[in-house]
């Protein structure tokens, strides 16, 4: 009875033992992550958690060197951290490796700038006069930078945005309703937009009031000359 009861356990140890070997001898497979993973820069991202089958993976690699910020733990092949630059959509290849061979795995990842955000110029109301230039608006905004600034509809003959600063400037050559226009500033993390009311009037007409003759010496010689002042009227 004994012998049966040795023979038994010697069964038991020697097929666990066959199964671990196997294990140690076979390459993992089948890896992956998240995909298409869209970052914004100087935000934590979530963790990317690698998951496969066949053998245990002895060690991760990845292809190119991930954005600056974010880096992949060799032994679990989690991928975390904060992005601190903007990246564009680039395709990294993770390897997950053991002594008897490798998987790999692609992703794409992205990081975009912080969105931006307060766009607003200093008066929601502007009046300007027809051939009378316009003092310059400037934008204010928070957030990331600024990639782009457009403006719809299109602004008064005469006046016009720099796509770059968001300034509007210019000398309107032509009467307009009062029109509502809109300012959107844009980057690879988003954007804003605000809303103002442009009203281009035509040139206030100016009269003559009175004219002033005035005298003054000079070298014991008098010297005149006419003033005439001028107002606009309403």
């Amino acid at each position: 009875m004994k012998r049966y009861l040795v023979f038994i356990v010697l069964s038991v140890v020697f097929f666990s033992c066959s199964k671990d070997d196997e294990a140690e001898n076979v390459p993992p497979s089948s890896l992956t992550y998240n995909t298409q993973n869209v970052f914004i820069k100087n935000t934590s991202v979530v963790n990317l958690v690698p998951t496969s089958t066949g053998g245990a993976v002895a060690s991760y690699s990845i292809s190119p060197a991930l954005p600056e910020g974010l880096s992949l733990n060799t032994a679990t092949g989690v991928i975390s951290g904060m992005p601190t630059i903007i990246s564009s959509p680039t395709t990294y290849v993770v390897t997950a490796s053991n002594s008897v061979g490798a998987t790999s795995f692609e992703m794409v990842i992205t990081v975009n700038d912080i969105a931006p955000s307060s766009l607003s110029y200093n008066n929601v109301q502007q009046v300007f006069f027809k051939n009378d230039p316009i003092v310059n608006l400037i934008p204010t905004i928070s957030g990331g930078a600024v990639s782009s600034y457009s403006i719809s509809p299109a602004l008064p003959t005469g006046l016009s945005i720099n796509a770059a600063t968001g300034v509007i400037s210019g000398t309107p050559t032509v009467t307009a309703a009062a029109t509502t226009y809109t300012v959107t500033a844009t980057n690879s993390g988003g954007s804003i937009s605000f809303d103002f009311v442009v009203t281009i009037n035509d040139p206030q007409p100016i009269s003559r009031i009175k004219e002033i003759k005035t005298s003054y010496y000079v070298n014991t010689q008098t010297v005149s000359y006419n003033s005439v002042l001028y107002y606009y009227e309403n």
